[in-house]
């Protein structure tokens, strides 16, 4: 992209330093640039995180994202569930995660996923106020979780890494290792997105910091030294 002479944001002409957010392929048309006092001060959306203009959007559950967000988010239930079918499709015939027992999927609003949480006492393993899936087991009863109004690509990585949770309390009972257990998670995730061609989306999940980032990290060394099924002979053995 040309670099502009003014923040995308405010519009006031760009003096010494600047700041670029790029889009999942950091093409022009997905990419801002903006000035100190909006890198530090404007409201951030609260899918993406990037600063925001005057065009966000305010959604029923209090949340703020923005356009770019809003203009692919997933608000439909059904339009979410055929994502949940094709991503199932790719866990269980692709990396070999079958459920013995299934699972029901419901997209909620981000109020009613927190409260899920609170009961089942489940929340982020890198920040518990920011939560975007959920898997709970009630008896022989499952469900899966996922906020309503997620881009298509962040709805895919999280029904793959609860579905990759799901397994793990089949196959894994003992294991407690956070490290692990996320890490893994969010490597069913990137090779889930990797199969459904959401290439571009890759490189922001190789950019995760926190447990969520070391854990992918650890999971992509181990499957290049031992392959898919050394990473499952792994997540079964490890506690």
């Amino acid at each position: 992209m040309a670099y502009p002479k003014h923040c995308h944001l405010c519009g006031r002409r760009l003096w010494g330093k600047s700041w670029l957010y790029g889009g999942d392929d950091v093409s022009a048309d997905q990419s801002i640039v903006v000035c100190r006092q909006c890198h530090e001060t404007a409201p951030r959306c609260d899918v993406c995180n990037r600063p925001m203009g005057e065009h966000a959007v305010q959604l029923p559950d209090r949340r703020r994202v923005c356009e770019r967000c809003h203009r692919t988010a997933v608000y439909d239930q059904d339009h979410a569930r055929q994502i949940f079918d094709q991503v199932v499709h790719v866990v269980t015939a692709s990396l070999g995660l079958d459920l013995h027992v299934g699972a029901d999927f419901t997209l909620v609003d981000a109020q009613h996923l927190q409260r899920l949480a609170q009961e089942a006492d489940i929340g982020s393993a890198d920040d518990p106020t920011h939560i975007v899936g959920l898997f709970v087991r009630r008896g022989r009863r499952r469900v899966m979780y996922a906020l309503s109004g997620l881009p298509p690509a962040v709805l895919i990585q999280t029904i793959a890494h609860e579905w990759a949770h799901a397994w793990q309390g089949e196959n894994c009972p003992l294991l407690r290792d956070p490290l692990t257990r996320e890490g893994f998670a969010e490597w069913a995730a990137y090779k889930t997105i990797q199969a459904l061609g959401k290439e571009s989306h890759l490189a922001l999940m190789e950019r995760q910091n926190g447990l969520y980032g070391a854990g992918l990290k650890a999971m992509l060394k181990l499957e290049r030294r031992a392959g898919l099924d050394g990473v499952l002979d792994f997540c079964r053995r490890a506690e």
